[in-house]
């Protein structure tokens, strides 16, 4: 049901188990806005940057315990020239799924690898991305219950080696319900990064910027196999990055 997201906002990695041999694909269209760009200390620019983008989300269940996740967005903005951006690569594993009295309690790693996929120029306050390869872990839990609500939490470590060494600590609360005729959940992330500089001055924040970000997804089943999505997330607070406003929509196929 998660899927939805696309990977896109607060990550690719969720609280629910892949079933083995299925194949969830989803295709998502996103707009993002801002006209203030969060600079340290409190300090504000007046930037009018608009993004469109559109993402490829891939989970495939390897067995009962793993699954393999790739995502693969585009990006343009300001009705510029457009690029894919960074793609990734996960692996992520089930370590545990109690079942309970009343619900589920699952415990989740997984370790990923982001790498730049189109040739965009990484200069410039337009610039799509950082063209820097960054290592990704994630530490997950998840409480479910058998009535269809959720509880999730996760956290872990960014760690860009390319071009230059910098690291981010990223921190995601979500909660949701879900039954057989919608699904919608809400989430706040927190990014700090860990090391202190001039921050990255490009459209989109990556690591070397902080930010605090609230979202919410809604989801409905259209056909056993495919379901339609909508969701948003909003900017409140942060450093070197916009205070954005950004719609999402998606189509999610399960083969």
């Amino acid at each position: 049901m998660l899927l939805g997201t696309c990977g896109h906002a607060q990550g690719p990695i969720s609280g629910f188990p892949a079933p083995k041999g299925e194949i969830a694909v989803a295709l998502g269209y996103s707009f993002e806005q801002y006209d203030t760009y969060l600079q340290e200390n409190g300090r504000e620019e007046a930037r009018n940057i608009e993004t469109v983008s559109y993402n490829l989300f891939v989970e495939a269940g390897l067995n009962e315990h793993t699954a393999l996740v790739a995502t693969l967005p585009w990006m343009q903005v300001n009705n510029g020239q457009g690029s894919l951006q960074d793609g990734s690569l996960w692996i992520k594993y089930m370590n545990a799924d109690k079942r309970l009295k009343r619900g589920h309690s699952r415990f989740f790693t997984a370790v990923g690898l982001s790498f730049p996929v189109g040739n965009y120029s990484p200069d410039g306050i337009a610039a799509i991305g950082q063209r820097g390869g960054v290592f990704q872990g994630r530490l997950a839990y998840q409480f479910q219950h058998d009535a269809g609500w959720f509880l999730h939490a996760q956290t872990g470590i960014d760690f860009q080696f390319t071009p230059d060494a910098r690291s981010s600590w990223p921190l995601l609360l979500r909660s949701g319900y879900g039954n057989k005729y919608f699904y919608v959940e809400g989430w706040i992330e927190f990014v700090t990064a860990l090391e202190s500089g001039t921050g990255v001055q490009a459209a989109a924040g990556g690591t070397g910027s902080s930010w605090q970000r609230l979202g919410a997804t809604f989801y409905v089943p259209v056909r056993p196999w495919v379901g339609a999505m909508v969701g948003g997330a909003w900017i409140t607070d942060g450093e070197f990055i916009g205070r954005s406003n950004r719609l999402n929509t998606g189509v999610v196929f399960k083969l």
